[in-house]
């Protein structure tokens, strides 16, 4: 997945207004919740809030990280492509932590039929983030990389400079790319969930676009 600048910004632009149109029917949502509505009118509501809100969080750290991408592609010094690559890595978590949140709700919200549909779905999912993971030895740089120098500054600047260290041999845009093989066919089956329905070779598409 190679990309130029005018590609990404093209993406950018597209996505930033799904994420505007999706905060106005959030809005809507809201407003309708705060109603006296049926039972069975009130679920159907909050089934559409949630799909929503994870579509939205979806899109939202899909554009995060095409930001970044840009930003790796324009980066010329060491330090840039450093502080570029520590961002993408706290986008990323923050992405997997919400991710397994909005999933949890996903399969509470539905009927067992869909249940059975989701989980394949969700285990390919899973297969490609955990290759995604051991790839880039995530789980033991990651909490050395948001603790020390991301979330927070450490005290200890050997411990700060330490991340530096750690990130220097991996390659900003590569692991961005990489993500993205998890984030588009997770953000093209949430928006076919809204739209009730899915194209089967859009899905397989996502997997490779």
């Amino acid at each position: 997945m190679m990309m130029t600048i005018k590609e990404i910004d093209e993406k950018i632009t597209h996505y930033q207004s799904e994420i505007a149109m999706c905060a106005d029917d959030l809005k809507v949502y809201n407003a309708l919740l705060g109603k006296k509505i049926s039972s069975k009118k009130k679920h159907e509501v909050e089934q559409r809030k949630m799909t929503t809100e994870f579509f939205s969080f979806v899109t939202t750290s899909y554009i995060d990280l095409l930001s970044s991408y840009k930003n790796f592609k324009r980066s010329k010094l060491d330090w840039e492509k450093f502080f570029n690559l520590k961002i993408s890595y706290l986008i990323i978590y923050e992405t997997i932590n919400t991710y397994h949140q909005f999933k949890k709700e996903l399969f509470f919200s539905v009927n067992q039929e869909k249940k059975e549909e989701f989980q394949n779905f969700f285990r390919m999912l899973n297969d490609e983030l955990t290759e995604f993971k051991e790839k880039y030895d995530y789980d033991r740089i990651m909490p050395k990389i948001r603790n020390k120098s991301t979330a927070h500054y450490d005290k200890n600047f050997l411990v700060y400079y330490n991340s530096y260290e750690l990130l220097e041999p991996v390659n900003g845009k590569e692991i961005i790319r990489d993500f993205l093989y998890f984030i588009n066919p997770l953000h093209y089956f949430i928006y076919a969930m809204i739209e009730g329905e899915v194209d089967m070779i859009l899905f397989v598409n996502s997997w490779f676009s």
